[in-house]
């Protein structure tokens, strides 16, 4: 059993009350030492919450990050791919062949991406000697290293065989690949709209309402249970030969010793982390679908600024709280 004259106090203040760990004796039974109530142990709780969550946020983010560079050059390609398949349609209408249309596209769009994806494939047709088919697909210098998408791949895989059967069927295969991908990307743009205001609930839970919300439910119950142990403190000093204060502090019995905020904070900043990482994949599948590298990066970016944003929220209220409530316990009861 704990002894309470070795109780640390907190800021070193006996007068005030308050301690770094605020162990007690039970009231159920007195040979029972429970706690850390005290305002310092709830402050340092929030360790807890920040390594998780900045633990695992670092390590999907460090394991994505550059990743994700070449991902995001990828959906750039895509976005304008459509254009691109169009122009080199029509060179190859022409009847130009096709390691010359890739270097003719490649000049007029010389500040797309699709321009630098169709000059490094015309780049290695002309240095490397490399054929079409291993300019875009070698495993090592192939255009697709630095643009990995499945569109792309697809698109390219229908150009290498079309050519075989000649400039015009490859110049025709081209062009309703391009119509294809503008209606897709149209489609897309479509749900992105319709499901708006789901993806925007979402993220705005994940990024602001979640952390405030769980931070201000711990200062409040940080301060009640301050308040309810310093009132149950006072009036079972009070209650010596004064029955009206006995049965005040026989009322206080009522809410029995109550969970530690120590604990509690902790629960609850298990809770948020937990509820990121959940929303976080469910806005992911809704916006991306199975984009697992997306995901991963999201988590990371989501846990290290929600939970860090929680932890700030929580010690900036739970301090405050438990100031007033200090203050307003020494006026009331001296």
């Amino acid at each position: 059993m704990l002894d309470p004259s070795f109780e640390i106090t907190f800021f070193g203040d006996e007068d005030t009350g308050e301690k770094l760990l605020g162990y007690r004796f039970s009231s159920k039974d007195p040979d029972v030492v429970i706690g850390p109530y005290g305002l310092g142990a709830t402050l340092l709780s929030l360790f807890f919450p920040l390594s998780l969550g900045i633990g695992i946020g670092l390590y999907y983010r460090l394991r994505s990050k550059n990743i994700v560079k070449i991902r995001e050059n990828a959906k750039r390609l895509e976005a304008e791919f459509a254009s691109a398949l169009f122009q080199l349609g029509n060179r190859l209408g022409d009847g130009i062949p096709a390691e010359i249309a890739f270097a003719k596209v490649a000049d007029v769009m010389e500040e797309t991406v699709s321009g630098k994806f169709f000059k490094l494939v015309s780049s290695n047709i002309n240095r490397l000697g490399m054929s079409v088919e291993a300019a875009i697909f070698n495993s090592q210098v192939g255009a697709l290293q630095k643009y990995p998408s499945n569109t792309i791949d697809s698109s390219m895989k229908v150009l290498v065989q079309s050519v075989k059967k000649g400039p015009k069927i490859a110049a025709q295969a081209l062009m309703s690949i391009g119509r294809y991908i503008k209606e897709i990307h149209r489609v897309n743009e479509r749900l992105k709209d319709l499901l708006a205001d789901v993806i925007g609930s979402m993220k705005g839970q994940i990024k602001f309402m979640t952390p405030v919300i769980a931070g201000i439910v711990i200062g409040i119950t940080s301060m009640i249970t301050t308040i309810l142990g310093k009132l149950s403190k006072q009036l079972a000093g009070f209650a010596t030969g004064d029955s009206e204060a006995a049965q005040i502090g026989g009322i206080t019995q009522i809410f029995g010793d109550g969970i530690p905020p120590y604990y509690f904070q902790v629960v609850v900043g298990i809770y948020v982390v937990q509820i990121v990482i959940i929303l976080t994949i469910l806005a992911n599948g809704i916006e991306n679908g199975s984009d697992k590298l997306n995901e991963r990066f999201e988590l990371g970016n989501n846990l290290i600024k929600s939970t860090i944003l929680y932890c700030f929220i929580s010690f900036v209220v739970i301090a405050l709280f438990n100031m007033i409530a200090s203050q307003i316990m020494q006026s009331t009861l001296g």
